[in-house]
């Protein structure tokens, strides 16, 4: 081998840190433009970010189309393809830090360059004014709900404070919907928080394991330690099942619904020991039944009324 020739893998390992100013790839690569320290400028008269070289992605092994970027302020680790040439940059993965705060000027380097009409066109968590990155200035960049920090202001926090209690039953009991199971224990919680505030977190915590899906709106499922599933949805639900739905409820249900109920079959089978029902009941076409009907205490088969004629007349043989 003519140990003379340079080339990619024999120019030697050229690593560096930089901040990313813009993610917005047109190639759609998840690409990004990134300053790195050392090699790029604070002055953006220099430098401007429209200058800064794209950074390529270096995906997991076990994908190749994943589809996301780091945020613009945060700062990552990389190396050059071309060695000490440094054109042609690829970034490796995201490091996390405590930044005491962040630079209000999109004129300078090293810092989130987003204007604040970029910012308001952003994503933001529900509820949240613009921000930009870091979110909270002080704060370790990794989740509050992997840290079990503030949890009172994350969505967590949101739907422990709009729970939904003194449901109604037909029984005359109630029920109330429980507060989140969360009391995660780092680094056991394995949590996906985006930009606008969907959360997904796979909880290892020994006797507080769970499983939390949930949407920036609140709406959300969560299956908790004990295998118990809780799901509210804040808006309308569609459910469609293509081919046959199989329910076996081996305890109480409760159905309470504050407007009506249509049900619409080709056919109903309903089989109990009893059936107690309250309130007017209206049928519109033919009732058959096979065994005794009674109401207001008489029997449709057993009763008895007066004769004009005289005498009493029994029910039909």
């Amino acid at each position: 081998m003519d140990q003379s020739t340079v080339y990619m893998g024999l120019n030697g390992f050229t690593w560096w840190i930089g901040v990313v100013e813009n993610r917005n790839d047109p190639l759609n690569l998840c690409r990004c433009q990134i300053r790195v320290f050392g090699w790029h400028t604070a002055d953006k008269n220099l430098i401007p970010t429209a200058d800064l070289p794209w950074a390529h992605p270096i995906f997991p092994v076990n994908s190749s189309d994943e589809s996301k970027t780091p945020v613009e302020g945060d700062w990552v680790l990389g190396f050059f393809f071309d060695g000490p040439l440094g054109q042609a940059p690829a970034y490796l993965g995201v490091v996390p830090a405590i930044p005491t705060a962040y630079q209000n000027n999109p004129q300078k380097g090293f810092n989130d360059p987003r204007t604040n009409q970029e910012l308001e066109n952003a994503p933001k968590a529900f509820g949240e004014t613009i921000k930009r990155n870091p979110r909270y200035p002080g704060e370790p960049t990794t989740s509050r709900l992997y840290r079990n920090e503030k949890i009172s202001q994350t969505i967590i926090g949101r739907r422990n404070n709009s729970l939904t209690t003194g449901v109604q039953t037909a029984a005359g009991t109630e029920w109330s919907e429980p507060k989140s199971a969360y009391a995660a224990v780092p680094p056991y919680n394995d949590v996906k928080e985006t930009e606008s505030g969907h959360v997904m977190e796979f909880d290892d915590t020994p006797n507080a394991e769970r499983i939390n899906l949930a949407h920036r709106t609140g709406t959300y499922v969560e299956m908790r330690p004990d295998g118990s599933k809780v799901t509210k949805v804040l808006g309308k639900n569609y459910e469609i099942i293509a081919g046959d739905d199989f329910v076996n409820i081996q305890g109480t249900c409760n159905i309470t619904v504050s407007g009506n109920v249509n049900l619409k079959a080709s056919q109903v089978v309903a089989t109990a020991s009893s059936f107690d029902l309250t309130g007017n009941l209206n049928v519109n076409g033919q009732i058959t039944a096979t065994g005794d009907v009674v109401g207001g205490g008489i029997s449709l088969t057993g009763h008895t009324h007066s004769d004009p004629q005289g005498g009493t007349v029994g029910p039909p043989q």
